[in-house]
């Protein structure tokens, strides 16, 4: 006589979470990098109005002015993009000098 034997299923070990003690704790920006981090905020705002603009007037405006907005917005994202880089860098400069300080 054949028994069926019901598995019980496989029950996957949850990882788990690290304790708030020992999870790591986000440390706030400075006051440099808030600014930089908000001037780029700023500008890709102000591109974002200026391509909606664009798009809301549409057949209002002509080629030329929508290129126009295109290539100002196309400029204040390479500005933000520029700060944001520039800003990146300075941190990570700064860390690699308190690693090597360790």
């Amino acid at each position: 006589m054949a028994t069926t034997k019901k598995k019980d299923p496989a029950t996957k070990a949850t990882p788990r979470r690290a304790s708030s003690k020992t999870a790591a704790q986000k440390t706030a920006a400075g006051p440099r990098e808030e600014a930089l981090a908000n001037e780029a905020l700023k500008m890709v705002d102000k591109a974002a109005a200026l391509l909606r603009k664009g798009f809301r007037s549409g057949a209002q405006t002509t080629q030329k002015t929508r290129l126009e907005a295109k290539h100002q917005a196309h400029g204040l994202l390479n500005k933000a993009s520029s700060v944001l880089d520039d800003l990146l860098s300075q941190s990570t400069s700064t860390l690699h000098n308190v690693i090597n300080k360790i």
